[in-house]
């Protein structure tokens, strides 16, 4: 399909169109945990990016009201837990709800001080090096100080729909 730039709309977007053209952008559907006062604390993710190998860091996008940005921000540290299709009840457990009650069941242990969910399907944890307000959201830079990868394959979101890849989908280069 061409896109015919002199026919395309007025340069603002409506949020309905926007929302599902961002969900053509396949996510990997992360958890951002970190510890609180009251205990561990997190949040459902799908703005989550490398951002340097020299540093290792990463970019992770959250909304600047929430309560898992605060509690970041008090405790200087988090993790990013990349889900696994066998983890996709988590995806919305940690979207919505009481926050308090979130870990409930959930199994976890703690790395460097950062609650991490057990079993996932990769593990960043990180320090806190930078936050920037943009708009509605807060981005979070954090450079990497360990990382994990797990046996099963991640969960991704596209078009509002969870899916599983399967590593054989995506030949060797």
């Amino acid at each position: 399909m061409t896109i015919d730039t002199q026919t395309m709309p007025a340069p603002l977007a409506d949020q309905g169109t926007f929302r599902r053209v961002m969900g053509r952008f396949p996510s990997f559907v992360t958890v951002i945990t970190t510890e609180s006062a009251a205990g561990p604390a997190g949040c459902t993710a799908t703005a989550v990016l490398s951002l340097s190998l020299a540093p290792a860091s990463v970019v992770v996008s959250l909304r600047t009201e929430g309560r898992t940005l605060h509690d970041i921000r008090a405790a200087g540290a988090f993790a990013v837990n990349v889900l696994s299709w066998q983890q996709r009840e988590f995806a919305q457990r940690f979207a919505t709800g009481d926050p308090g009650r979130r870990f409930d069941g959930v199994a976890h242990s703690y790395v460097d001080g950062v609650p991490v969910l057990d079993d996932c399907s990769a593990t960043v944890v990180c320090r806190l090096r930078n936050a920037v307000e943009v708009y509605d959201h807060t981005l979070l830079i954090g450079t990497a100080e360990r990382a994990a990868c797990g046996a099963d394959t991640p969960m991704v979101l596209m078009d509002g729909h969870s899916h599983r890849i399967s590593r054989a989908e995506f030949p060797s280069f």
